[in-house]
């Protein structure tokens, strides 16, 4: 295994192996680490440090490239770990719920998406794709939290919950939803079928129907990831997007696209939302003068 052939993520994952492979008994990930594990959306790159749970009655501490958590509650303990690819791990539930603890509103939202999303296609032998958490599992992990007491980040973890869909197919989705939500704009409906006289189109990211407008997130992964190639090359997979869209517009409605650039960056984004026309719930430049000058976007 070369290591500068690795991307981040595929980093990260090799990281904590080596961990397991080193360590005297089998550790229980959690965190960013178990959030790694069970293929959550982290938009900006992994920390380097390795986080675990041990039994509040362990203690210990810390050391370089490795982060100590104490459960404090059942569900958190070694006990209640779950086997994920050969690793001991927090459930996705749990790990959903953490994460919605100690990361931007955004973010929180795409894990949160991730752990409940419900595939709308079949796998490829034609038995259903599974999904990694249920709505309900979902929310007795935020039960569980929100009667804990006082806990940093509690509040945010659980609008994060209210907000996630089961329909958001990327991060990149989830995230330009949850900015959406933040500048103001009009909710659009999520996976929305398009068929013409031929048949089947497409699910569109987002539809505003009120205007007509069809808007996609375009992420890099899509023209040179194995797992969306599926043996085709990036110029037939740019070639099969564009007969997509040319036959969507057929149908009357325009279309939008974004990428990375623009829905990482709020301002941006919200100035390009209010360049195609999405009507904002509020006065969307006003909200966003005073959101740059608040958040310092970049």
């Amino acid at each position: 295994m070369h290591w500068d052939r690795l991307d981040l993520d595929a980093r990260y994952l090799f990281r904590i192996r080596a961990y397991a492979a080193v360590s005297a008994d089998p550790p229980v990930f959690s965190h960013h680490s178990a959030a790694a594990i069970w293929g959550f959306p982290r938009p900006t790159s992994w920390p380097t440090d390795v986080h675990i749970t041990v039994p509040q009655a362990l203690g210990g501490r810390s050391k370089p490239g490795i982060v100590r958590h104490s459960a404090t509650t059942p569900d958190a303990l070694p006990s209640g770990a779950i086997t994920r690819g050969g690793l001991l791990v927090t459930s996705a539930a749990q790990t959903a719920v953490t994460m919605a603890r100690v990361l931007p509103s955004p973010q929180a939202v795409a894990m949160m998406d991730k752990a409940i999303h419900i595939p709308r296609r079949m796998a490829p032998e034609g038995s259903p794709v599974t999904i990694l958490v249920s709505r309900d599992e979902l929310q007795s992990a935020m039960d569980t939290l929100a009667g804990s007491g006082r806990r940093y980040g509690k509040s945010a973890a659980l609008r994060a919950g209210d907000f996630a869909s089961t329909q958001s197919d990327s991060g990149g989705e989830s995230i330009s939803r949850a900015h959406m939500f933040l500048l103001g704009f009009t909710a659009p409906e999520l996976q929305v079928r398009f068929d013409d006289a031929a048949g089947f189109i497409a699910y569109v990211d987002f539809f505003w129907r009120g205007i007509n407008k069809v808007g996609e997130f375009d992420g890099h992964g899509k023209y040179v990831k194995e797992a969306y190639m599926s043996g085709r090359t990036t110029a037939e997979i740019v070639m099969n997007e564009k007969r997509r869209e040319d036959r969507i517009r057929a149908c009357g409605p325009s279309v939008s696209r974004w990428d990375w650039p623009v829905a990482r960056d709020l301002a941006a984004f919200g100035m390009f939302l209010s360049r195609i026309g999405v009507p904002g719930r509020v006065n969307t430049p006003t909200f966003l003068r005073r959101h740059r000058a608040r958040c310092r976007c970049r």
